[in-house]
């Protein structure tokens, strides 16, 4: 694959893991951009064929990275910022579908003076009506700093030493607040990526329930950010209702109220709903006694 020397004015940094059934539409997509002036990093860390599928993409712009062993997220992410050569560094994900001028809208963004760029995601289409064992991804107000959509300028980056490398989950969040410290992370809801349809499985399910333990070090660091956010008591709270049908199981009802069970992939999570609450209750209280704070 050839790789240009030349220098660029945008980075794109894309992490893979096995997303062979949607790598493709990202690549089209990315790569069929108004903005032509940029460089795609792609750091795989797969096992499936993700990698030949990337393979087939014959663009001067791509530079594919295999390493030997899986980096995890924050870690490849740190790895593309490094290698990137561009004044602006952007990030989606694999399983996502960039607006057609995605990063035009970003750039534009850019020139009001901002340090970072934070854009719309939806999941599947506008008018798509997910169930409950879709994984939703979405951001239509802004203020998550989801890294499926979001760019920064390299040198802030390199300023807060990018991704903390701890967390395998909200490590987007976690770089956001520390960005912000040197300026403003602006929305811009026509800066559009959409995530593509992702069903859970069981099993993953059940893993999710180990996310919540980055929560704890993000209240640990950002007290002062997540006060301001959130008021107290309940603020010490996490996700009160899953709290309370950790002591009343028969409260899982209420789930068929908020959510949508259509389909079998929704009814065959239902059973496992208890007990990954209860899993990740367990897993949060860990991680408090681990970093000396107090969380619910």
């Amino acid at each position: 694959m050839m790789v240009s020397d030349m220098g660029v004015s945008v980075s794109i940094v894309l992490c893979t893991y096995n997303v062979e059934d949607y790598v493709s539409n990202c690549l089209k997509a990315i790569l069929g951009q108004t903005f032509s002036d940029f460089e795609l990093l792609i750091i795989d860390d797969s096992t499936d064929n993700t990698g030949n599928i990337i393979r087939m993409f014959n663009d001067p712009r791509i530079k594919y990275f295999k390493g030997e062993e899986r980096l995890g997220l924050a870690k490849s992410r740190n790895k593309g910022i490094k290698l990137s050569t561009g004044n602006y560094v952007f990030f989606t994900d694999a399983d996502c579908v960039v607006s057609r001028d995605w990063l035009a809208q970003g750039m534009r963004s850019f020139a009001s003076g901002c340090v970072g760029v934070e854009g719309r995601t939806v999941y599947v289409s506008e008018d798509y009506k997910p169930t409950f064992s879709d994984s939703v991804i979405k951001n239509q107000q802004g203020g998550q700093f989801m890294t499926c959509n979001i760019a920064y300028k390299k040198s802030v980056l390199e300023r807060v030493g990018g991704f903390d490398e701890r967390y395998d989950y909200y490590e987007d969040r976690d770089l956001a607040f520390r960005v912000k410290r040197f300026g403003k992370i602006v929305f811009n809801p026509s800066m559009v990526v959409y995530h593509q349809k992702m069903k859970i499985t069981p099993r993953n399910f059940i893993r999710r329930a180990n996310r919540i333990r980055n929560r704890v070090l993000l209240f640990k660091r950002f007290r002062d950010v997540w006060s301001g956010r959130i008021p107290n008591p309940l603020g010490r709270i996490i996700n009160p209702l899953d709290f309370l049908v950790v002591f009343c199981p028969v409260l899982i009802l209420s789930y068929l109220a908020i959510y949508r069970f259509k389909s079998r992939e929704d009814w065959n999570l239902f059973p496992y709903i208890w007990i990954k609450k209860v899993y990740e209750r367990i897993s949060l209280w860990h991680a408090c006694a681990l970093h000396k704070v107090f969380l619910i």
